[in-house]
């Protein structure tokens, strides 16, 4: 089952779920639901705001990087946990490695 698949599931179960609160959106484009059940949290649009903030943002550059699959399913699952976005995850995680090694 693809991954998109299997988050299209996760999501229809969650939606059938009595413990489902629907939050009155804080900005017209997010459309928000959580579930305690599954401790996820889905929107049907991206954080637009937080989106467009860093790719107008001199401060921040874009990069591609390539995970394997597994890297991808586990780090999008924990910025769905955590409630935070893939790419700060990322950038936490370059951080730490660069001051490991800081002879780089």
């Amino acid at each position: 089952m693809s991954e998109q698949n299997r988050f299209a599931n996760l999501l229809k179960v969650a939606q059938q779920k009595p413990e489902i609160e629907t939050f009155e959106p804080s900005t017209p484009t997010a459309d928000v639901q959580t579930s305690e059940h599954l401790d996820i949290q889905t929107s049907k649009q991206p954080d637009i705001s937080t989106s467009k903030a860093k790719s107008s943002s001199k401060d921040f550059k874009r990069t591609t990087v390539y995970l394997t699959q597994e890297l991808h399913r586990r780090l999008k699952r924990a910025s769905l946990d955590k409630e935070m976005e893939m790419s700060d995850i990322a950038e936490a995680a370059i951080a730490a490695w660069l001051d490991e090694h800081s002879d780089v």
